[in-house]
């Protein structure tokens, strides 16, 4: 069956971020995270940074009040790693960057991965997921063969 449906879709582009202190988050993603600031809209004031082939986008809200981090409107959002967890975990923690949960195994648009999660200085939550599993899954062969075919619809 063919596919007639007119949108079809790439992928994310970019995500934008409301922040109260531009140069504090500057900081962190850039110094801390490793993106690298590729481009300023000034009128705007918004700092586009290069995650892999996304963007984040930084706006800058100075004086902003947030809602609290479990009454946001996005929950949390997702960067994929492409190097150790461990080094990511060991790096994080030198820069007093504190792991708010995890290491757990996770599923995602590539598969299962191992993920932290931790939050920028506004309290925005992110998964930083690596595309493999860390830990050894412990499974049956039932759940095995399960896993490997699709549940039926319905």
């Amino acid at each position: 069956m063919a596919d007639t449906h007119p949108i079809r879709f790439r992928g994310i582009d970019h995500v934008v971020l409301r922040v109260s202190d531009i140069a504090r988050s500057l900081r962190f993603y850039v110094d801390v995270l490793g993106l690298s600031l590729e481009r300023i809209i000034e009128d705007l004031q918004i700092y586009q940074l290069r995650c892999g082939r996304n963007l984040i986008d930084l706006t800058a809200a100075p004086g902003s009040s947030f809602a609290p981090p479990d009454a946001r409107e996005m929950l949390h959002l997702c960067l994929m790693l492409d190097c150790s967890l461990a080094a990511v975990r060991r790096h994080l923690a030198e820069h007093g960057v504190a792991v708010v949960s995890g290491p757990v195994e996770v599923y995602g648009a590539t598969g299962f991965g191992t993920s932290i999660y931790v939050r920028d200085p506004d309290q925005h939550l992110l998964e930083l997921k690596a595309a493999y599993a860390e830990f050894p899954q412990k499974i049956t062969l039932k759940d095995a063969m399960a896993s490997g075919t699709r549940p039926s619809g319905g």
